[in-house]
């Protein structure tokens, strides 16, 4: 969740590590693959910092079947960002699944029309895959 709000902000990732493998299939997965961030204590840790003259909040909290949060600023910000997943595929290589994608972030002006400013790719995710996906079951 802190990733997720982070990269739809000014903010800047400075350490990020993706999971080692893919655990489940996509039922009801609503984020694009990859696009969190993994913490192994004292070992690989997630980090970002802020370069901006804003200041930041991030508030989380619990409901009955959801983490939720929001990223506050001191002031309105003109611009926000979408995420975007390109190139995914499943690959089969000596008979182990794997999972790699893509993950670009689009800066856009919001009292502009949307229009987009800057695009840049954040994220190159390979990961193992502990399940058979799909498109390899055999009917």
């Amino acid at each position: 969740m802190i990733h997720w709000l982070v990269i739809h902000s000014p903010l800047t990732v400075t350490e990020r590590h993706h999971h080692s493998f893919d655990p489940f299939p996509d039922d009801g997965r609503v984020l694009p693959f990859g696009s969190g961030a993994t913490v192994f204590y004292n070992y690989l840790d997630y980090q970002f910092t802020n370069n901006t003259e804003h200041t930041f909040q991030i508030n989380l909290w619990f409901t009955d079947k959801c983490l939720e949060g929001e990223l506050r600023v001191n002031t309105e910000l003109n611009y926000a960002y979408h995420i975007e997943e390109k190139n995914h595929q499943f690959l089969k290589i000596e008979n182990q699944f794997y999972r790699k994608n893509e993950i670009w972030r689009h800066k856009i002006l919001k009292f502009e029309g949307g229009r987009v400013v800057a695009t840049e790719l954040i994220m190159k995710n390979f990961a193992r895959v502990t399940y058979t996906p799909a498109e390899f079951l055999e009917d």
